[in-house]
Order: C-alpha cells, then structure tokens, then sequence
C-alpha cells in the first residue's frame, strides 16, 4: 500500500469557526488528530471562500487560524503541520481578485483551488480558467465529478486538461459517499487518467472525516488498474516538493 505520510490533503475543513467545518477549537483538534492516526501528517486548510456571504474569509484571517490551530496542536502534540490555503467558489471577480493577491493558493504550491459552481452552467469558468492558464496561473478544479454540468459533459474536463488544468476528486466520490453519478463520473474520470489529485473534503471528525486506513485500503483496491494512488502522490511530491 501507498506509504500514507507522504499524502498531503489538499482538500480539508479544518478551521474552526469560518465555513461549515469544525464549529470550535476542540472540532478542529478532533479533526486533527483523526489524520494522525491513520499517519497523515500534512494537510492545507482550505475554507469556503464565497463572496457576498459569510463564508468569505480575508487570506490573512485565513492564515492567522492556521497559526493558531497549528499552535494549539503543538500544544496537544497533536503530529500534524497544517498549510494555508482556501476554496475559491467559481465568481465573476474571481480572476481580479487573484491578480490583485486577495485570494490564497494552496500552500507554497502557487495552485489555486477552485469550486465550480453545482448546478449552474460552466461557460464562465471555462473561459476565465482558460484565461488564467494562458497567463501562467495554475488552477486545481475542485471535485467536478460532483458538479451536474460536467457530469453531461466531460468532455469539457478533457479540454481543461488539455489546457493545463488539473483536477481533484474527493475519495468519497470514489467510495460512493455523495451517490450514484458522483461516483460513476469519479470512476470515469479515474479510468481517462483524468485525477491528478484526490483528497477528502474533510469537514469535521465524524461526518465528512479524513480518509480512514479501511478506506485507503479501499481505494488502492479500486485503483489497482490505474495506479490512483501513485499517480497522486507523484503530483503531490512535484506540487508541494515533498
């Protein structure tokens, strides 16, 4: 089996207080130490970031949480590192606001993680994530196998790949945790080489927790043929320079 502490989750809730994830501090320790124990030791923290609601915290609120969580599990010895970064839901200021520096990428890595819209048609975000491309911003779609416009048409996904997109799609996905489709266009996406990342949309300790050893066995059993899990770690080590 893949060696699990050199995953990072690219994908996770875990600051307390700022969208739907952990309500309090103790959440967020709980959350922690849930990666801990299956041998995560890396994550990047990514709040909602959705303008015109509450759930649009400043990078420096973000990064300020961080620091202090990450203070706390010190504290608790809690052996996870935990890096800024935040889920930029699709807008139409979205590409001015990352040229103007208001918005976090994940970590170090310079990529910006981004949500497309559930439901809604994805014209605009194609064009702008196409301008992005062009000027040399890199750009990690956020589990599209959720999203109703990709799943009638991936081909649109194969034309941001083609591009220099890549895409993250959540475990639970794969193991069926968000239904039928979801898990049909994750399966897809797998089998058309399309999965550069997958992580696990963590949101707090029990509902919506961090991958568990039974479910990393799980997917290595549902990638065999495709070498999932390999093939995400390899594009972790070259985006985070693990």
């Amino acid at each position: 089996m893949t060696e699990i502490q050199n995953f990072i989750d690219i994908h996770t809730h875990i600051l307390p207080a700022l969208d739907d994830g952990p309500k309090s501090l103790q959440e967020s320790i709980a959350l922690a130490r849930c990666y801990e124990r299956v041998g995560v030791r890396r994550v990047i923290a990514t709040p909602h970031f959705i303008p015109g609601t509450a759930w649009a915290p400043s990078k420096e609120k973000i990064i300020r949480s961080v620091e202090a969580l990450q203070k706390n599990l010190n504290d608790e010895g809690v052996l996870l590192t935990i890096e800024p970064g935040m889920e930029i839901a699709y807008h139409t200021k979205m590409a001015d606001r990352i040229y103007a520096g208001e918005l976090l990428s994940l970590g170090s890595s310079g990529y910006y993680l981004v949500e497309p819209d559930f439901h809604g048609e994805q014209d605009s975000l194609l064009a702008t994530v196409t301008l992005l491309l062009q000027k040399g911003i890199k750009i990690i779609i956020a589990h599209p196998e959720r999203t109703m416009g990709f799943q009638e048409q991936p081909q649109l996904l194969e034309r941001l790949v083609s591009e220099g997109a890549l895409l993250q799609i959540n475990a639970g996905s794969l193991l069926g945790e968000f239904g039928p489709k979801s898990k049909a266009m994750a399966i897809f996406l797998v089998e058309k080489q399309l999965c550069h990342f997958f992580a696990s949309d963590a949101h707090n300790y029990d509902k919506r927790a961090p991958i568990t050893t039974a479910e990393w066995y799980t997917l290595g059993c549902l990638s065999a043929n495709s070498n999932l899990c390999r093939t995400c770690l390899q594009n972790i080590c070259c985006v985070f320079d693990v």
